[in-house]
Protein backbone atom coordinates (compact mmCIF):
# COMPACT_ATOMS: atom_id res chain seq x y z
CA UNK A 1 0.00 0.00 0.00
CA UNK A 2 0.72 3.50 -0.42
CA UNK A 3 1.94 5.81 2.11
CA UNK A 4 -1.64 7.48 2.34
CA UNK A 5 -3.95 4.96 1.18
CA UNK A 6 -5.69 3.69 4.42
CA UNK A 7 -7.76 0.55 2.49
CA UNK A 8 -10.89 2.24 1.63
CA UNK A 9 -9.80 4.45 -1.10
CA UNK A 10 -6.89 6.42 -2.34
CA UNK A 11 -6.21 9.72 -0.16
CA UNK A 12 -5.22 12.77 -1.79
CA UNK A 13 -1.17 12.91 -1.25
CA UNK A 14 0.55 16.40 -0.70
CA UNK A 15 2.20 18.02 -3.32
CA UNK A 16 5.85 17.52 -1.72
CA UNK A 17 4.87 13.39 -2.63
CA UNK A 18 4.58 12.70 -6.53
CA UNK A 19 4.79 8.99 -7.13
CA UNK A 20 4.41 8.13 -3.89
CA UNK A 21 7.94 9.17 -2.89
CA UNK A 22 8.26 11.89 -0.30
CA UNK A 23 10.11 15.41 -1.26
CA UNK A 24 12.30 16.93 1.50
CA UNK A 25 11.13 20.08 2.86
CA UNK A 26 13.95 22.19 1.30
CA UNK A 27 11.28 25.22 -0.30
CA UNK A 28 11.86 23.74 -3.85
CA UNK A 29 8.33 22.53 -5.54
CA UNK A 30 8.70 19.69 -7.52
CA UNK A 31 8.30 19.66 -11.35
CA UNK A 32 4.79 20.52 -12.60
CA UNK A 33 5.12 18.46 -15.03
CA UNK A 34 6.12 15.24 -12.91
CA UNK A 35 3.03 16.28 -10.48
CA UNK A 36 0.78 16.16 -13.28
CA UNK A 37 1.89 12.93 -14.21
CA UNK A 38 1.40 11.55 -11.09
CA UNK A 39 -1.49 12.77 -10.63
CA UNK A 40 -2.80 11.43 -14.08
CA UNK A 41 -0.91 7.81 -12.98
CA UNK A 42 -3.04 8.01 -9.54
CA UNK A 43 -6.21 8.67 -11.52
CA UNK A 44 -5.78 6.43 -14.29
CA UNK A 45 -5.38 3.10 -10.61
CA UNK A 46 -7.94 4.97 -9.03
CA UNK A 47 -9.97 4.12 -12.12
CA UNK A 48 -9.13 0.63 -12.81
CA UNK A 49 -9.75 0.29 -9.23
CA UNK A 50 -13.13 1.44 -9.32
CA UNK A 51 -13.84 -0.42 -12.75
CA UNK A 52 -12.45 -4.01 -11.65
CA UNK A 53 -15.26 -3.33 -7.93
CA UNK A 54 -17.88 -2.38 -10.37
CA UNK A 55 -17.71 -5.46 -12.77
CA UNK A 56 -17.10 -7.69 -9.63
CA UNK A 57 -20.19 -6.60 -8.03
CA UNK A 58 -22.06 -6.35 -11.31
CA UNK A 59 -20.87 -9.85 -12.03
CA UNK A 60 -21.73 -11.25 -9.03
CA UNK A 61 -25.64 -9.75 -8.70
CA UNK A 62 -25.69 -11.21 -11.52
CA UNK A 63 -24.70 -14.66 -11.00
CA UNK A 64 -26.76 -14.48 -8.19
CA UNK A 65 -29.93 -13.54 -10.36
CA UNK A 66 -29.33 -16.23 -13.18
CA UNK A 67 -29.13 -18.69 -9.70
CA UNK A 68 -32.13 -17.30 -8.56
CA UNK A 69 -34.07 -17.81 -12.08
CA UNK A 70 -32.47 -21.20 -12.80
CA UNK A 71 -33.92 -22.02 -9.49
CA UNK A 72 -37.53 -20.57 -10.25
CA UNK A 73 -37.33 -22.78 -13.32
CA UNK A 74 -36.62 -26.10 -11.44
CA UNK A 75 -39.41 -25.61 -8.83
CA UNK A 76 -41.94 -24.86 -11.77
CA UNK A 77 -40.67 -28.06 -13.02
CA UNK A 78 -41.25 -29.59 -10.17
CA UNK A 79 -44.62 -28.56 -9.28
CA UNK A 80 -45.89 -27.08 -12.77
CA UNK A 81 -47.41 -30.64 -13.24
CA UNK A 82 -47.94 -32.03 -16.78
CA UNK A 83 -48.34 -28.86 -19.39
CA UNK A 84 -45.53 -27.26 -17.68
CA UNK A 85 -43.27 -30.19 -17.85
CA UNK A 86 -44.32 -30.78 -21.47
CA UNK A 87 -43.30 -27.50 -22.44
CA UNK A 88 -40.11 -27.27 -20.58
CA UNK A 89 -38.75 -30.71 -22.01
CA UNK A 90 -39.88 -30.12 -25.62
CA UNK A 91 -37.86 -26.29 -24.76
CA UNK A 92 -34.88 -28.28 -23.95
CA UNK A 93 -35.04 -30.92 -26.73
CA UNK A 94 -35.74 -27.89 -29.39
CA UNK A 95 -32.01 -26.14 -27.68
CA UNK A 96 -30.71 -29.65 -27.86
CA UNK A 97 -31.06 -29.99 -31.25
CA UNK A 98 -33.56 -33.26 -31.14
CA UNK A 99 -37.33 -33.33 -32.06
CA UNK A 100 -39.44 -30.80 -29.50
CA UNK A 101 -42.43 -32.94 -29.95
CA UNK A 102 -40.95 -36.23 -28.14
CA UNK A 103 -38.94 -33.72 -25.84
CA UNK A 104 -42.48 -32.69 -24.58
CA UNK A 105 -44.03 -36.21 -24.45
CA UNK A 106 -41.20 -37.13 -22.16
CA UNK A 107 -41.06 -34.00 -20.19
CA UNK A 108 -44.79 -34.50 -19.33
CA UNK A 109 -44.42 -37.62 -19.06
CA UNK A 110 -41.78 -36.83 -16.27
CA UNK A 111 -43.46 -34.69 -14.66
CA UNK A 112 -46.30 -36.96 -13.79
CA UNK A 113 -46.11 -38.95 -10.43
CA UNK A 114 -45.09 -42.36 -10.33
CA UNK A 115 -48.37 -43.90 -9.26
CA UNK A 116 -49.61 -42.33 -12.50
CA UNK A 117 -46.92 -43.19 -14.56
CA UNK A 118 -47.26 -47.15 -13.75
CA UNK A 119 -50.88 -46.59 -14.64
CA UNK A 120 -50.16 -45.25 -18.15
CA UNK A 121 -47.98 -48.40 -18.70
CA UNK A 122 -50.87 -50.65 -17.84
CA UNK A 123 -53.13 -48.77 -19.73
CA UNK A 124 -50.68 -49.20 -23.29
CA UNK A 125 -49.74 -53.09 -22.20
CA UNK A 126 -53.79 -53.55 -22.34
CA UNK A 127 -54.60 -51.42 -25.12
CA UNK A 128 -51.85 -53.68 -26.87
CA UNK A 129 -53.25 -57.07 -25.72
CA UNK A 130 -56.60 -55.77 -26.67
CA UNK A 131 -55.84 -54.59 -30.32
CA UNK A 132 -56.14 -58.18 -31.76
CA UNK A 133 -59.73 -58.04 -30.08
CA UNK A 134 -60.78 -54.57 -30.83
CA UNK A 135 -59.50 -55.45 -34.86
CA UNK A 136 -61.59 -58.59 -34.71
CA UNK A 137 -65.17 -56.52 -33.57
CA UNK A 138 -64.09 -54.31 -36.11
CA UNK A 139 -64.05 -56.59 -39.07
CA UNK A 140 -67.45 -57.90 -37.88
CA UNK A 141 -69.45 -54.82 -37.60
CA UNK A 142 -67.94 -54.11 -41.11
CA UNK A 143 -69.55 -57.57 -41.80
CA UNK A 144 -72.85 -57.06 -40.10
CA UNK A 145 -72.71 -53.49 -42.29
CA UNK A 146 -71.98 -55.26 -45.20
CA UNK A 147 -75.11 -57.72 -44.93
CA UNK A 148 -76.97 -55.11 -43.74
CA UNK A 149 -76.64 -52.95 -46.70
CA UNK A 150 -76.82 -55.52 -49.25
CA UNK A 151 -80.05 -57.08 -47.69
CA UNK A 152 -81.44 -53.58 -47.90
CA UNK A 153 -80.63 -52.98 -51.86
CA UNK A 154 -81.79 -56.64 -52.51
CA UNK A 155 -86.01 -55.85 -51.31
Amino acid sequence: MRRGDRGWGVQPMSALEVDGAPRPLNGTRPDPQQARQGAVDDLKDSLKELLRTLLRTTVGVALEKVEGLAGSFDAMAASGGLAMGGVLGGVKAGLAGKNPVWGAVKGAIGSLSPAVRIGLVLALVLALVLLPVTVVLLLIALIVLIIVAAAKAGS
